[in-house]
């Protein structure tokens, strides 16, 4: 098992590694909590590197409702992923703005978790 994981993070290190060129550059803000007035409050932008493919798949929100996403994140450098969230992980409330400075809510979340550490190995976001 502990040699299937080691491979597995092999891989997708390498597939950071060679995909680095194609990476946009993705500004991620963590969710502090509302401000009282309905609105969320975020920390300061990070900047974070990620494979961004603008691709509209139909996705079932944590509230269970069918939606469809307009792009999808593929963040592969697990260690600026848990640097940029504090060591917590990508949240639902977190917000990405894409490099053309859209935004959207958070739709999906996923990733294969890591038993050494408890982190997803590579983390997918699937933005509205």
């Amino acid at each position: 098992m502990n040699n299937l994981l080691t491979i597995l993070r092999g891989g997708v290190a390498i597939a950071n590694s060679v995909t680095r060129p194609l990476q946009a550059i993705v500004q991620y803000e963590k969710y502090l909590s509302d401000d009282g007035y309905g609105s969320a409050v975020y920390a300061p932008a990070i900047p974070l590197h990620a494979i961004v493919e603008y691709k509209a798949v139909q996705v079932r929100t944590i509230s269970g409702v069918l939606t469809v996403s307009r792009a999808v994140i593929e963040l592969l450098d697990i260690a600026e992923v848990i640097a940029a969230t504090g060591g917590q992980g990508v949240g639902n409330n977190d917000r990405f703005i894409l490099p053309d400075g859209d935004t959207g809510p958070t739709l999906d979340i996923g990733g294969f978790v890591d038993a050494g550490t408890g982190h997803p190995i590579a983390t997918s976001v699937r933005l509205g």
